[in-house]
């Protein structure tokens, strides 16, 4: 069972290939998790284990269990408000119905199957490696990219690997890389040199994928989380050889000239930024004229034209921020929910420094945080299916 869900975390990206099921939105990665339940309940009835499943999945954290039924129950109501439809029917499948299954059966493996941890840890390391050598040869040869992409007097040459856009891909790697890097150091003090070498290679390839994406939220999400690591670490040899790997790759950027605009252009009123601007003020608008209960599932994109008075910008299915997508979605509810789980474990991440896993989803909150304040780091399947594995497979 626990190689269903390292496999989960390899199909992410799938959830690109959509389609109707019946008249419900569906994509390969939504009908995935239903196969998933389906052997993890055909083996807990077969094995008798439904109710060893309940006894071990009731001894969650308490205070996580309720901030998890709170979180649970703001989607309930924005899946409600103000009317049902199917297209919200399915948002609330793949944010909120699937995703929290997937980290109570994550739970129920790791506790009771001892390998669980290391096979799914595998299968974040094969994921992002994968990634980064697609994203590597598409930038060098065009391969998938949308012409979109392939660098013009709008938008530089772009690595999207297996999204549809690059900051997608980016969104989707960056917290991987940040969980995995207090495992990472780890593995480098090893003695095993093949299996060390072979870590540090996914990994080095996952972020030289991001590096080429361009995403200036990834790259800045992935250094946060990267100086916590330094600074809870507090190892100065390694601090040391980060400052100069740092100052080598500023060096490389700046040298560079796509590298180098890419990093100024914000401050020259880049048409991106501009644009976040003006989403940030279209999703402040509808909090204020809804602010306990939002918008509902979808509000932000269903009520673009009601609130958009930006004649630049075309329709935006989100606000591009965390806060504020969650808030106008979810309502106050779920905002607060979804914020209380993340505090609660930021905290015990850094009180426990020494559990590689804890300590890995802080830095997995940091990245996606960081990366949140200019995107959307939640609001996606394959975003939310990772978040809640991780999450179970952490605490």
């Amino acid at each position: 069972m626990t190689y269903l869900l390292a496999l989960t975390i390899l199909l992410a990206p799938t959830y690109i290939l959509r389609y109707d099921w019946f008249g419900l939105p569906m994509n390969v990665l939504m009908q995935w998790v239903v196969v998933v339940w389906a052997f993890v309940f055909g083996y807990l009835t077969y094995s008798g284990k439904i109710l060893d499943f309940w006894n071990v999945v009731k001894n969650i954290d308490r205070v996580l269990l309720v901030f998890i039924g709170l979180f649970f129950g703001a989607g309930v109501v924005s899946l409600l408000l103000p009317s049902v439809s199917r297209e919200k029917i399915g948002q609330f499948i793949v944010l909120f119905l699937q995703p929290i299954s997937l980290f109570f059966i994550t739970y129920y493996f790791v506790k009771t199957k001892s390998s669980s941890k290391e096979v799914i840890l595998n299968s974040i390391y094969l994921t992002v490696g994968i990634l980064g050598i697609i994203a590597l040869v598409q930038y060098f040869t065009l391969w998938g990219v949308p012409v979109a992409w392939w660098g013009n007097s709008n938008e530089p040459k772009r690595a999207v690997s297996l999204f549809a856009h690059p900051n997608f891909y980016a969104l989707f790697v960056t917290p991987l890389l940040a969980y995995i890097i207090p495992d990472l150091w780890k593995r480098i003090q090893e003695r095993n040199f093949r299996a060390r070498f072979v870590y540090v290679a996914l990994w080095m390839l996952g972020s030289l994928g991001l590096f080429l994406s361009l995403s200036r939220g990834g790259w800045l999400g992935l250094l946060a989380a990267g100086i916590i690591f330094l600074i809870i670490s507090a190892n100065k040899k390694l601090i040391l050889a980060c400052l100069v790997g740092l100052v080598c790759l500023s060096a490389i950027v700046f040298a560079i000239p796509n590298l180098r605009y890419r990093v100024l252009l914000p401050f020259a009123g880049e048409k991106s930024s501009v644009a976040r601007l003006s989403l940030w003020n279209t999703g402040i608008k509808m909090i204020k004229d809804s602010p306990v209960l939002g918008k509902g599932l979808l509000g932000f994109s269903n009520n673009w034209y009601n609130y958009n008075t930006d004649p630049n910008l075309g329709h935006y299915p989100a606000p591009h921020n965390i806060v504020l997508n969650f808030w106008v979605d979810t309502g106050i509810l779920g905002l607060l929910s979804f914020l209380a789980i993340c505090l609660y474990l930021l905290w015990r991440g850094v009180r426990a420094k020494n559990n590689l896993w804890l300590f890995g989803f802080t830095l997995f909150l940091v990245a996606m945080f960081v990366h949140g304040l200019i995107d959307i780091p939640y609001f996606k399947n394959d975003l939310a299916l990772v978040f809640w594995i991780l999450l179970g497979l952490s605490v």
